[in-house]
């Protein structure tokens, strides 16, 4: 595929102009070699494409300015940022807000505790979708067996189902603001899914929910614009009253906020369906770059919720909905107009590309548990045909996973038509989450630290120091499942 193109031209510009032809399932590597790195060798099979460094031979050797390298970093990076701000979605930020209405600036340094948390997490699916060449599932089918494959990717997908759902409720909530019935909302939503999918195009899908999910940043201003009390904020850092069991709980939310399983397993897969890979070494460096800036920038606007929220002179003893949000920003920005467009492009953006993501997951994980995403990569769409020829091309050359994707959307879409947004399902979301976060985090941890050649296995101090922090945030996550049976 690579050396169909011109060799004037690197191999990095190259990869978008592949990506944008299909969503690619993680290729069969001794089929595809040229496409994804090998699978169990460290070594990329066609020893004419990469020199002993592992940097690839299609970049020319003079080509070194901070341009070509600007343009490189942009092609790899995307699946991180992407998986990160789709961590940061409407529940998420409702953790955020309740954090900072009951306790002040307490929780504000367990957000900043996270980001290494979170980074941890991620650089794990990286470094296994670079080297591996294959998503969380179809590794675990692969190496171990399709029951664990299966075992793992059933709570997964009714993770992605559930999140999905509240995602739509809260979309359904905030679109309330302007009249607008659910119905309404969620048929918007569920034709933006449908139609982005139907492109049969990752970089559409990776575009669409960048461009939704950085409207979250509009929180930096809002926070700027509460004018926090200095002072307030440097007693509320050191402050941790772990004895109050209220304080625990949201402890507990907001570590519970920050792996998702679904997120892990996106990440690993959108990296091999992008096509990172070729160029092992430098490729790792830069999806740690984007892991690095996404778990910054996600981590931040969980903080700049928390701190709005807490320098507010109106706070709530609780904030349960997107409405109760609307009286602490008018308080913020001086008009209830105001506060109301900045929500809904705030959080129906940062609801948006959390539901890209999880459709996308679920259509994935189920055609890697179904075996089929090891197969030769389709054939590619006659680009002289129609849109819906196209369309029907893209629909048959991958029929599980538009069948999986179909079905999480019309299902997400139905519930919530039936229910009317009136069933939250916060508590068997946390629950499910909750159960899948351990074994899903550990899976990846332990293939990471053992099964990748020895040059990308996790180093042996860093492999525990790592295990700890996965076992503490587990505990948490474990005792959330017991707190949420409870209430």
């Amino acid at each position: 595929i690579l050396r169909s193109r011109s060799r004037s031209l690197s191999i990095i510009p190259s990869v978008p102009s592949m990506t944008i032809k299909k969503f690619f399932p993680e290729a069969d590597v001794e089929l595809t070699p040229r496409l994804l790195c090998s699978s169990s060798d460290g070594e990329h099979e066609d020893s004419n494409n990469s020199d002993s460094s592992g940097s690839c031979s299609s970049i020319a050797d003079g080509d070194r300015s901070w341009v070509s390298r600007l343009r490189q970093m942009l092609a790899v990076m995307g699946p991180g940022l992407m998986a990160c701000l789709a961590d940061t979605d409407g529940p998420c930020l409702l953790t955020a807000a309740q954090s900072g209405a009951q306790w002040g600036y307490a929780l504000l340094a367990l957000q900043l505790a996270l980001v290494p948390v979170l980074f941890s997490a991620q650089e794990l699916t990286a470094r296994l979708g670079i080297v591996r060449g294959m998503g969380m599932t179809a590794m675990l089918r692969q190496d171990v067996g399709p029951i664990a494959a299966w075992l793992v990717s059933t709570p997964l997908l009714a993770a992605c189902v559930l999140g999905l759902l509240s995602e739509f409720s809260i979309i359904g909530q905030t679109m309330t603001f302007w009249g607008v019935p659910v119905w309404a909302s969620n048929s918007a939503v569920s034709l933006t899914l449908l139609s982005v999918a139907a492109t049969g195009s990752y970089a559409v899908a990776e575009t669409a929910g960048l461009a939704m999910g950085i409207c979250q940043v509009a929180f930096f201003l809002t926070m700027f614009m509460a004018a926090p009390k200095l002072g307030s904020m440097a007693e509320g850092l050191v402050r941790f009253p772990l004895d109050q069991p209220e304080f625990v709980k949201l402890v507990t939310a907001n570590i519970g906020a920050v792996i998702m399983p679904w997120m892990l397993a996106y990440q690993q897969s959108a990296i091999c369906n992008k096509g990172i890979g070729q160029d092992r070494r430098r490729h790792l460096q830069l999806a740690r770059i984007d892991t690095g800036f996404g778990s910054l920038l996600t981590q931040g606007v969980m903080a700049a919720m928390l701190v709005t929220v807490a320098a507010s002179s109106k706070q709530l003893g609780s904030v349960g909905t997107v409405h109760d949000l609307v009286v602490i920003f008018t308080s913020v920005l001086g008009n209830e107009f105001r506060a109301k467009m900045l929500l809904t492009f705030a959080i129906v953006g940062a609801c948006m590309v959390a539901a890209i993501v999880q459709t996308l997951c679920a259509a994935w994980t189920f055609e890697q548990a179904m075996g089929r995403a090891t197969a030769t990569l389709p054939p590619e769409s006659d680009e002289s045909a129609g849109l819906l020829e196209r369309v029907v091309q893209n629909v048959r050359a991958r029929p599980l996973f538009y069948v999986a994707y179909t079905v999480v959307c019309a299902g997400a879409f139905t519930f919530t038509l039936v229910m009317d947004n009136a069933v939250d399902l916060s508590i068997w979301t946390e629950f499910c989450n909750g159960v899948l976060m351990p074994p899903v985090i550990f899976t990846l941890w332990y293939l990471a630290a053992f099964r990748l050649p020895p040059e990308y296995k996790l180093g042996i101090c860093y492999r525990w120091i790592v295990f700890v922090v996965f076992l503490v945030c587990s505990l948490f996550c474990v005792g959330s499942i017991f707190d949420s049976l409870r209430g």
